[in-house]
């Protein structure tokens, strides 16, 4: 059978999602984490644009994952306000409403860690409002390799004028480290993500690479700061986030160590 294309895809798993969300056991729902003490630690945030320092990447813990196939699945929005649990970030950025600076509504499900990038420190979020309705899908794809996407957001705490909206794109496949925002003017800051030169490709994997039985690997990212952030505008950035899951394997490894290792190896 013949794929459908990945928008499509993603269209239809988180459509059907929110029906598999009402209606399904508790049991049926999975979690997927990303600490600094599991295996491999969180991962790396490269630049934006000549921020030559890669940062380790917040902690995650992403809960209540439902399977809309036995491929696919959907972190469906959830937001009970200031009620437990929260997202751990938000003691860091009072109060503790379940939402964030400009009234957005966090998706609760999605736990991140404080994020001090360059220095400065944000609360990051997935929240309501973007293409995906504050929803996380992700996707199997015909190759082996996962596709995951959501609207994420870094939150200054100081505003509508310091929330960065980032729509999110991860693979544990390959992607290619984009160039700087082009504007009428020009470019918009250098041709890098840190030291990560545009062209440069970054790659992850999904597999057992822990030997616990159960799904781990390495998730990329790429893209470009809005041209509205405070910081670094029109600049790209990548980022690798290792993930460890309770969901079982069937013992399909896609990617390699050697992959991974090529885009940590520029910091030693």
């Amino acid at each position: 059978m013949k794929s459908k294309p990945i928008g499509a895809r993603l269209r239809c798993c988180l459509f059907g999602g929110i029906l598999l969300v009402s209606c399904v056991p508790a049991a049926w729902a999975a979690t997927l984490w990303s600490v600094p003490d599991s295996y491999l630690g969180t991962g790396y945030f490269f630049g934006p644009g000549a921020y030559m320092i890669p940062t380790p990447l917040f902690p995650a813990m992403i809960r209540n994952l439902a399977f809309t196939s036995d491929r696919d699945f959907v972190t469906p929005f959830w937001n009970n306000g200031a009620d437990a649990p929260n997202i751990a970030a938000e003691t860091d950025f009072p109060p503790v409403d379940g939402r964030l600076s400009d009234g957005t509504r966090i998706n609760e499900n999605v736990d991140l860690g404080t994020f001090i990038l360059a220095g400065t420190r944000f609360l990051p979020a997935v929240g309501e409002g973007g293409e995906f309705s504050g929803q996380q899908v992700a996707v199997a794809m015909v190759d082996g390799n996962l596709v995951m996407v959501m609207d994420l957001i870094l939150d200054l705490g100081i505003g509508p004028r310091g929330v960065i909206r980032l729509p999110l794109y991860g693979s544990t496949g390959t992607l290619t480290i984009p160039g700087p925002q082009v504007t009428a003017s020009g470019l918009v800051g250098p041709k890098q993500a840190g030291p990560l030169p545009t062209g440069e490709t970054i790659s992850g994997r999904v597999g057992d690479f822990n030997g616990d039985g159960c799904i781990d690997g390495t998730l990329v990212a790429v893209g470009v700061m809005p041209l509205s952030s405070p910081i670094y505008p029109g600049q790209p950035f990548a980022f690798s986030r290792n993930f460890e899951t309770d969901v079982p394997i069937d013992g399909v490894v896609h990617g390699s160590a050697e992959d991974v290792d090529k885009a940590y190896g520029v910091m030693f």
